[in-house]
Order: C-alpha cells, then sequence, then structure tokens
C-alpha cells in the first residue's frame, strides 16, 4: 500500500507519477486520496469522476502533495493556483506542480501585511489568527510572529486567474482566517462551482461562513467532516447556475 509518509517532500519521482495517473485514468479499482480527511474523493464524487482538464484555486494550500485537496486533481490533469503565504512556500510548489500558478502571499479583506503566526515548517497549523491557534491550544507552539504580505482574494483572482477560465472548486483552509479569505472575494465576479471550507464552527446553524455562503447563493451540499475533534468543512454548491 502507498503511504504519503513514502512521498518525498520536494516532489514526486516520475515512475509513482506515471504508477498514480494509471490509477486515475482507470487502469486500476482504486484511487489514492491525499487529502487529510478524504475531501479530494469527496470532491471528486461532485464533479464527476470522469472529468479533466479542471480548474481549482487553493487558498492555504500549505504543502504541494501531503494534506492536499488538490493534489489528486492535478496528476489528473487539472490546473490551479496555489495560495500558501508561509515564507520559503513557493520554490516547493515551483517544483512539485511547476503547471500551476503557485503563490507566496496571503489572503484578506484589506491589502497590507498581517502578522503570521508560525509553528514549524512542517506544520499545516500556522496561521494568521491568534484566537484559534489559542482554541485548539497552540499558543505556545509558535515560534516566530512574521508581518507577511496580505491581498483580498478578488485582487488575486483579478490578477492571476486566466481570462474566461471557470473555477470548478475552490479549497479554503487557513486556520481561523477563513471568514475573512471568504469576505475578500467579488462573489459576482468569481463563482466556484463548488467552496470546500474549513470552519472552527461545527455546528452550521451558529457558523457565519455559512451565513456569508447562503448570502451569497451557496447550499452546503456536505457537512459533518470533522477534523482532530474541533473543524469542520463545508462543501457548497452555487445555486444560481
Amino acid at each position: 500500500m502507498i503511504s504519503l509518509r513514502s512521498l518525498s517532500r520536494v516532489g514526486v519521482p516520475q515512475s509513482l507519477k506515471r504508477a498514480f495517473q494509471q490509477i486515475l485514468l482507470g487502469y486500476h479499482s482504486y484511487a489514492p486520496s491525499f487529502s487529510a480527511a478524504g475531501e479530494d474523493m469527496i470532491l471528486r464524487h461532485l464533479l464527476g469522476s470522469d472529468k479533466q482538464n479542471g480548474f481549482y484555486v487553493d487558498v492555504g494550500a500549505f504543502h504541494p502533495v501531503r494534506s492536499s485537496n488538490t493534489y489528486f486533481f492535478y496528476l489528473y490533469g487539472w490546473r490551479g493556483i496555489n495560495i500558501e503565504p508561509r515564507p520559503g512556500s513557493k520554490k516547493l510548489f515551483d517544483k512539485v506542480r511547476p503547471k500551476d500558478i503557485n503563490l507566496e502571499v496571503g489572503i484578506s479583506r484589506e491589502r497590507g501585511e498581517t502578522t503570521y503566526y508560525f509553528i514549524g515548517e512542517d506544520s499545516s497549523m500556522n496561521s494568521f489568527s491568534r484566537d484559534f491557534l489559542e482554541q485548539m491550544g497552540l499558543l505556545d507552539e509558535v515560534k516566530q510572529r512574521l508581518s507577511v504580505p496580505v491581498l483580498p482574494l478578488s485582487d488575486v483572482l483579478d490578477q492571476y486567474l486566466p481570462k474566461g477560465q471557470r473555477i470548478d472548486f475552490m479549497n479554503v483552509d487557513v486556520e481561523g482566517h477563513d471568514l475573512k479569505v471568504l469576505e475578500s472575494n467579488d462573489w459576482d465576479r468569481f463563482r466556484p462551482r463548488i467552496v470546500v471550507v474549513e470552519d472552527g464552527e461545527i455546528d452550521a446553524t451558529k457558523s457565519n461562513i455559512v451565513d456569508l455562503m447562503k448570502l451569497n447563493g451557496y447550499e452546503t451540499c456536505v457537512q459533518n467532516v470533522i477534523i482532530l475533534g474541533k473543524l469542520n468543512e463545508y462543501f457548497f454548491v452555487d445555486t444560481t447556475v
């Protein structure tokens, strides 16, 4: 059985890539999940298992392979935009995902700089949100507080989304900063078919993220994908198309 731990931190050998591609193209009876909780397989089901040449946007991409909701689709021929604020992250994404647009920047409601709480290179819990880290009991693990440039999501998509390109799905996973990311988008102009968002509020009736997405014409199609017992992931579908 192939383990994600066996994948090289700086890339995947071509022979292994070919093996995965054979799996994805149907030469084997199973397909690998690279996500933390099988989100990529949920997306595959929602979008259609035979869909090729799709486009994704991954906000808070973390790593090009590990715990990635988009790498499965990259191997299948999809392309997209990966956005990760961790200093130095772009070099790794450019090496492993050279056909994607890889950006080293944070996303927030306004242009400027924001404090980035850095736990470690291999930590998926680096965050812009001090409150989130305190809630998760990780504030004492913070090693550095860095000033990182941030842009509204609408500005990034306006500059980097290829002209006329429809976004099939957008993944937002920024450790407690997710609502601000969603608020920074122009939902009239940039409407992914499906949006996956991590939320610290497990109860959908109390979620500000759920309320915001409903206000913008999205409905929850999958919920209660619980991570670490404290986080929920919601899958929203555009109801206006």
